[in-house]
């Protein structure tokens, strides 16, 4: 696996490199700046609906938060992004976390994020696609007479190789068997239909829009090593932002839950939304937890995964190292009433509002005012 290993040693180093310049006081103050500034590199595809319904909806700016979006960035630095202060939050899979924090970075999951929407789904996190006419039926046929094909991935050294590495070893192959090429999920599916590449592989809210299209044809899917816990991501911020703006975080917290589960019950606008910010012609969303609640037993498969895999060394790491109750107020119980859009309530029923926040929700959300 000398491929793996490369991607995780240069993965390492930067986080080191970073963290040094953390312990000599190089890099700026992590407060915000004004006590409601949220800082974070939204990455410019399917994982970007609840950044795009805060934002659009209006929840970030009801609870007072001025976001902004540093700019699209890839998987691979978003680690590097948090940890330098370019970016206060990063939503980010276990496997990044654990890294992180297995190398002294401070930083602390603070609510969970992206799950599975139903816990008994067998499918694979990713797809591996080739067109109708291809030759290749199996991933076996795609290595046969020494061929090395080239593999289109958005984030290849991130959590794809963790999910597949168990895949990968039933059947004898490795990442050297193939040449992996970085390209954008959204630019993955016209590079396969030109033949720039063998093979795309797509995670669930890509490859279920670009199998409705036809044309493609499954070869193989990663395993499932995580069960349940296999689409887990988790609400990342540095321990130093937290300790300096815990109501800050605390108000984040909330507005991005609401988003998350308002995009959750609404499946079609939040797709429609979400493709219209990325101008495609259609997404498939990601589903959210409803309470946000982190349990150890949905990170301990990715600690278990990670030791299998010989990237992490047995009992270094433990599930509650990875996360922090002091904002366990805001993980709510799902059945609750939710209060989904922040400006359902109409002005005259006696609720007191600013100008400056009379003059944001006509300005997000101009139809109540109609």
């Amino acid at each position: 696996m000398k491929n793996e290993r490369k991607v995780l040693l240069i993965s390492v180093l930067a986080i080191l490199v970073v963290a040094i310049l953390i312990a000599v006081d190089i890099l700026p103050n992590s407060s915000s700046e004004d006590g409601n500034t949220i800082r974070a590199n939204v990455i410019k595809d399917c994982s970007g609906t609840p950044w795009f319904v805060g934002q659009q909806k209006g929840y970030f700016a009801h609870a007072g938060i001025d976001f902004k979006d540093m700019g699209s960035l890839d998987w691979s630095l978003q680690a590097t992004a948090l940890i330098s202060g370019q970016s206060d939050v990063f939503d980010c899979h276990p496997n990044t976390l654990i890294n992180m924090i297995s190398y002294g970075i401070k930083v602390h999951a603070v609510a969970l994020s992206t799950i599975n929407r139903d816990a008994s789904e067998s499918e694979g996190i990713t797809h591996w696609l080739v067109l109708n006419e291809s030759v290749f039926n199996g991933v076996q046929d795609l290595v046969a007479g020494g061929y090395r094909p080239t593999v289109g991935s958005s984030s290849p050294g991130m959590c794809m190789d963790l999910e597949a590495n168990g895949w990968f070893s039933q059947r004898n192959l490795s990442m050297d068997s193939f040449n992996f090429v970085v390209i954008p999920d959204p630019q993955l599916e016209n590079a396969l239909r030109q033949g720039q590449i063998d093979v795309a592989v797509l995670p669930s809210s890509f490859y279920s829009v670009v199998e409705q299209r036809g044309g493609v044809k499954i070869i193989g899917q990663s395993e499932n090593e995580f069960g349940s816990n296999a689409e887990t991501s988790l609400l990342v911020f540095r321990d130093d932002f937290i300790a300096s703006n815990p109501d800050l975080v605390r108000s984040f917290i909330v507005a991005f839950k609401n988003a998350e589960r308002w995009s959750n019950d609404h499946q079609g606008e939040s797709g429609a939304l979400t493709s219209n910010t990325l101008g495609l012609s259609n997404v498939t969303t990601h589903w959210y937890s409803y309470t946000g609640a982190i349990d150890a037993s949905i990170l301990q498969p990715w600690i278990d995964a990670m030791v299998k895999s010989g990237i992490l060394e047995a009992d270094k790491i433990k599930p509650s190292d990875l996360y922090t109750t002091q904002f366990s107020d805001t993980w709510i119980n799902e059945t609750e009433p939710q209060s989904l859009d922040p400006y359902s309530v109409s002005l005259g029923q006696g609720l007191n509002y600013s100008i400056s926040e009379i003059e944001q929700m006509i300005s997000t959300r101009s139809e109540y005012f109609r």
